[in-house]
This record gives C-alpha cells, structure tokens and sequence, in this order.
C-alpha cells in the first residue's frame, strides 16, 4: 500500500484505512491518494532473484526532486527498517532510516549512479563513514502486474555493510510513500510542533501493546475512540471501557502488526500521523486517534 498527503480537508476528523477497519463517519485516508504520482514513480521491495532484469530508475528526473520518498522493508531477516529519501538533482540523495528498537535516526547521503545502482553512507558521531548500503533497482513484472504499477522504479535489494568490522547484512525495501515536507520534521503537516515528542509517543505506544501493559496503552489514547468488533462500532469512552474490551481488540494478530512498525519516519497527512501500515493512528500531541485492526 501506498500512501502520499492529499489536499487538507478537516484535521480533527478521526481516520479510515484501506484494508482494516475504522471508525465511523470518517474520511477515507485512501489507497488511491498516490495514484497519480504512482505512474510516475514507484520504488523499492522484495529480494531480488540474481535472473531479474535491472530497471533504469531516475527519482529526480521523474518530478519528485526535493520531495520525501519513504520505503519499508528489512534488513536481515527480522529487523524491520523504514528509510526516507530525498533525491535532487544530479543523482544526489539525502536520506535518513530508522528500525524498530532505533532511538534515533540515522543521517545518510549518497546518489543514484547509472540510473540503476543507489550508494549510501552512513557517518558517525564524528562525521566519520560508518556503514553503506548498496542496492540495485530491477525490474519484477509480476510484482508489477499485481500492484499495477509501472515496471521501473519498482524494487530494490542489496547490501547494508558495517564498515568497522566489514560484516555485511542484507536488505530489501519497499515505496510505502511519497510526500512534500522537510526531511528533518516530517510531522508538520499534521500539526506537530516537535517530530521527537511523536516518536516517543509512538514508541511508548507499541512497547505498552508489546509488553502488554494495558495501564499504559489505555492512557495514552484519545478518548472517545471508535472500534469495530465483530461488524460492529463501539465507542470506548474512557479507559476503563477499553479495558474491558482490550482482548478482543488487541488480538494476537494485530499485536505482531503493532509490534512489526517502526516507531520513527512515520507517515503523517493533515489529520495525524500513522504507525506501519495504518495500524494505528496518533494526533498531533501523541495520543492515539485510531485504531485499524485487520
């Protein structure tokens, strides 16, 4: 799924997903709202077989030059990654990236050699190189036919390397967004004054479901929230009313889905900011706002 800020149209209007269940009398944060763009450009996801046809891919030569490009994936087989690019001109890439147990974000610079290969470098404390990825876009039609999205531009897999000890981790990356902003406060458009207070809410917010400490997430949600169970709204009014259902709405499933975002880089539109793949929504103070289950 693909997502990019539309037009604002009511920021304090609770939030749907496509693909999991909202509250109602919501506005649709829609899956379409990146069509446009998506025809002009969709980047990055799943491992790439060494028989797949590399792809000519240009981000600052299809209109998205100084626009925020994040993808998700992994690095290595159990560490989620989210990774925020901004392409300029001449091939040249700011980037930042974060994973799930990150407490900040991590500065990169690099650029996009032959159209093909993308190079990034990681520094220090000390301004220092410290680590790189290297990946290579390639073409994977039947990803393409699926998603109906254009053929370039549409994957990438390489190589994350520690350039201390020369350990070399592999990693596999997908479009998730593309959006205007600044790359340093990605937050603003939904009203955030401080990107941090956001991360260590979002943070907070997924260790309490993780650690199962229901004190934790009761507090830390907008109350009244709309739930659906079962094919039917329910208003939570107030702590203790979630507590009541906190079973029957943080499933097994939707608990990994929780545990499975990344707490930093968010998407965020005019009306909040959201964790993964929408499974949660937060406002611009950090308390939650929605709640999508699958």
């Amino acid at each position: 799924m693909i997502f990019a800020a539309p037009d604002a149209h009511g920021v304090r209007a609770p939030l749907k997903i496509s693909r999991r269940v909202s509250p109602p009398r919501t506005p649709r944060v829609a899956r379409r709202v990146i069509v446009a763009s998506l025809g002009a450009l969709t980047l990055l996801f799943a491992a790439l077989a060494p028989s797949m046809a590399r792809a000519d891919c240009d981000p600052a030569g299809r209109d998205v030059a100084n626009r925020l490009m994040t993808y998700t994936g992994q690095l290595g087989e159990r560490n989620p990654l989210r990774l925020v690019l901004r392409p300029s001109s001449g091939g040249k890439l700011e980037g930042r990236y974060a994973n799930a147990s990150s407490l900040g974000d991590t500065y990169l610079t690099g650029k996009l050699e032959n159209k093909s290969r993308l190079h990034l470098t990681e520094f220090d404390a000390g301004g220092m190189p410290r680590a790189t990825f290297d990946g290579e876009f390639a073409a994977n039609d039947d990803v393409n036919r699926q998603r109906g999205a254009s053929s370039s531009c549409e994957i990438i897999s390489g190589q994350w390397k520690d350039l201390r000890n020369g350990r070399s981790v592999p990693f596999e990356l997908a479009l998730a967004s593309i959006q205007s902003g600044k790359i340093d406060h990605l937050y603003d458009v939904a009203g955030v004054s401080d990107d941090e207070t956001l991360n260590r809410a979002a943070t907070q917010f997924r260790k309490g479901v993780l650690d199962d400490r229901r004190d934790v997430v009761a507090q830390l949600i907008r109350y009244p929230l709309h739930v659906t169970l079962h094919g039917k709204t329910l208003m939570l009014r107030n702590p203790k009313s979630l507590l009541a259902r906190y079973n029957e709405i943080f499933t097994d499933g939707y608990v990994r889905t929780i545990g499975a975002a990344v707490p930093r880089l968010m998407f965020a539109r005019d009306q909040g900011v959201m964790l993964g793949d929408g499974a949660v929504w937060f406002d611009a103070s950090g308390r939650v706002i929605a709640l999508n289950r699958s």
